[in-house]
């Protein structure tokens, strides 16, 4: 384990060589195929925020009414606050709107969250053990993969590890700058997504080691707590009124999510997603096995969860120690709440990694130490083969951890719903709202952002000829659909109510698609 001796030693330019490295190659990792289409693992959530990015874009940029494309016109939905939409709608304005500027924001703060878990592994076991870390960081198949996603779960990661940074520096410092920043940090982390309210507890253990019961009376540590939380409970309560509004949620604070109001279709809506845990997951081993095989492939590789844990059996009780305590306590009883979001989507795991990074940093720091022993007193050659080895080590492992074939998928893309949708863009004016059924079912964004089309999205099983009435009522006016066979086979009430429109036709559309124009009788 690395303990140094008498406090942490302050960075050497050897360190700084060695961090920028990590930097290059974590950034060049989060870079592959960073102008694929958006149909890689989690798609879905992904299309979601470019959707809301288009829309400040191309109508109106208003960041307390973000709108996703299967609302109708005004699809005004129950969100996080869209940071990442509304960075990537400015680099719209500047380079046109393509998609892979959401992953490029998402790159830049990926990869500053390297940075700043070195800074903050540093300060509790110096540089070498923030090295450490940042490494782990750096090459995680999974802090990679959503490193490069169009998606908010990476910068709520940077904005928690600088929140908790800045207020660690701030305990141990006695900055004020710390102090602000990492209030700011934790005010953007939280509006950012919910969960990050965690960080709290990190937060907690370092203003416990410091100052006890003392902390209570620091007015100025409990400002720059006290309005994070403020400023998140007021943008929630806003997105909770804007649910009011439309029915529309991401199940941020209302659940099920993947439903519609009565407004637009009863349901029954058999593929609601609800985040909650229950007796059947909890008592289920796989669900632990799961979340265990997550820990050794995707998200600490195996070395890594290896070293994290003999860091955890040989960190010594400092304040460092109890942070990272309480982080790991935050966590579990995440996982242990809200179990099915946990087992269904693998990014609610990313904060693992950080605090990961910590425990094995207090262990593995001694292989980053400036007096390396294999090749003492040459500092270039230090670096370089330190750089190799690294190198090596993380590429390897992120190959083989599978993430390429599970995640990146380059050659298992979905791309028959961007060819659908394209040809639909063809024949379907802009302006047209549409109904959808697609592979993807309810509320689903895909096929609509493809076509570059407003409307709404259905299971075969939730598609009645009264829903469509309904719908056309509130301005429907083409139906559309990647799955009709299925249509035909399981709604044949609804396939014949269709057929009385005419089929348009898509020339070079995917087999099984279909365009019906509601508004004209077919002869």
């Amino acid at each position: 384990m690395y303990s140094p001796v008498n406090g942490p030693r302050p960075p050497a330019r050897l360190d700084f060589r060695l961090l920028v490295f990590i930097l290059l190659l974590g950034a060049s990792l989060r870079l592959l195929w960073i102008r694929a289409p958006l149909l890689d693992a989690h798609r879905w959530r992904q299309v979601d925020t470019a959707s809301i990015a288009r829309s400040f874009y191309e109508e109106r940029f208003n960041v307390f009414y973000p709108q996703v494309n299967w609302g109708g016109q005004d699809g005004y939905v129950e969100s996080e606050f869209p940071l990442l939409p509304a960075l990537t709608a400015g680099l719209y304005e500047l380079l046109g709107p393509r998609d892979f500027l959401g992953r490029v924001v998402t790159v830049v703060f990926s990869t500053a969250t390297i940075a700043v878990t070195f800074y903050l592994a540093a300060e509790f076991l110096g540089p070498a053990g923030g090295l450490a870390a940042a490494f782990l960081i750096a090459v995680s198949p999974a802090a990679v993969f959503f490193g490069r996603t169009f998606m908010p779960d990476s910068p709520m990661l940077f904005f928690w590890v600088a929140g908790v940074f800045g207020f660690v520096r701030y305990f141990r410092s006695g900055s004020r700058l710390a102090l602000w920043f990492g209030g700011a940090a934790t005010a953007l982390a939280c509006l950012v997504k919910i969960p990050a309210l965690m960080m709290l507890a990190p937060i907690a253990g370092a203003a416990w080691h410091a100052k006890g019961r003392a902390a209570l009376r620091d007015r100025a540590f409990l400002v720059a707590v006290g309005v994070p939380v403020l400023a998140a409970a007021a943008w929630y309560w806003h997105a909770f009124t804007l649910y009011q509004h439309t029915g529309l949620t991401f199940g941020i604070l209302v659940h099920p999510a993947r439903t519609y109001p009565l407004t637009v279709a009863p349901g029954p809506w058999t593929f609601a997603f609800e985040k909650w845990s229950n007796m059947d997951l909890l008592t289920s081993g796989d669900y632990y096995l799961t979340l265990l095989s997550r820990l050794h492939q995707l998200l600490l590789l195996p070395w890594g969860l290896a070293g994290a844990l003999l860091g955890a059996a040989l960190w010594k009780r400092t304040d460092g120690r109890l942070v990272a305590d309480l982080w790991l306590a935050a966590m579990v009883a995440f996982v242990l709440i809200m179990g099915e979001a946990n087992i269904g989507h693998e990014y609610y795991q990313l904060p693992i990694v950080p605090l990961g990074a910590l425990y094995f940093g207090a262990f593995a720091g001694p292989a980053f130490e400036g007096n390396w022993r294999p090749v003492q007193g040459m500092g270039l050659a230090r670096a370089a083969v330190l750089a190799t080895l690294l190198t090596i080590i993380g590429v390897v492992g992120f190959y083989y951890s599978g993430v390429i074939n599970s995640h990146f998928r380059p050659k298992t893309l979905d791309v028959r719903v961007l060819q659908a949708g394209q040809a639909v863009e063809r024949v379907v004016p802009g302006d047209a709202l549409m109904i959808v059924a697609d592979d993807y079912g309810s509320t689903s964004p895909l096929l609509l952002y493809f076509a570059h089309r407003k409307g709404w999205s259905f299971d075969v099983e939730n598609l009645y000829p009264q829903v469509i009435e309904g719908l056309k009522r509130k301005g429907a006016r083409f139906f559309v659909s990647t799955v009709w066979s299925r249509i035909e086979r399981e709604r044949p009430d609804t396939a014949a109510y269709l057929q009385l429109y005419r089929r348009l036709d898509l020339h070079d559309e995917p087999r099984d698609t279909v365009v019906f124009e509601l508004g004209i009788r077919d002869e």
